[in-house]
């Protein structure tokens, strides 16, 4: 590029209406989208409170508040505390409450939590403890 400048990548988010989006890397269910997002990766840890008004993916580790208009927890992700949402994709680990659209667990998703949701994805091989609620 001009300036050389590097391209950006192109970024990913879960689709929610595609089951095959419930694991990554399968039959292309994913999206693209425009946005850039919040991503904590693997390795960092982050306690407090963060917010997006766009797509959070997380594979590090975050205590405290979270809000945004879609937030992944990865494989390698682990989140303990509140989470406020419109889609929440659960593939890593998940402790407290959340309150969500549209909540998708991925087969590999260890949840200890109150979920309160109005759509419902759960992948076979999802570990749930706690309370799902219905909104």
């Amino acid at each position: 590029r001009p300036g050389g400048v590097p391209e950006q990548p192109q970024i990913k988010a879960l689709s929610s209406d595609d089951a095959s989006g419930l694991e990554p890397g399968r039959r292309g269910g994913l999206i693209e989208t425009p946005h850039k997002p919040t991503i904590i990766s693997e390795g960092c840890r982050i306690e407090g409170k963060l917010l997006s008004s766009d797509v959070m993916y997380i594979e590090g580790e975050v205590v405290g508040h979270l809000e945004s208009m879609s937030l992944t927890i990865g494989q390698n992700g682990q989140v303990n505390g509140d989470i406020k949402c419109r889609s929440l994709s659960i593939l890593g680990r998940f402790e407290g409450r959340a309150e969500c659209d549209e909540l998708i667990l991925g087969s590999h998703a260890v949840v200890n939590a109150t979920l309160h949701y109005k759509q419902l994805k759960a992948a076979l091989g999802a570990a749930i403890q706690g309370e799902l609620v219905l909104r």
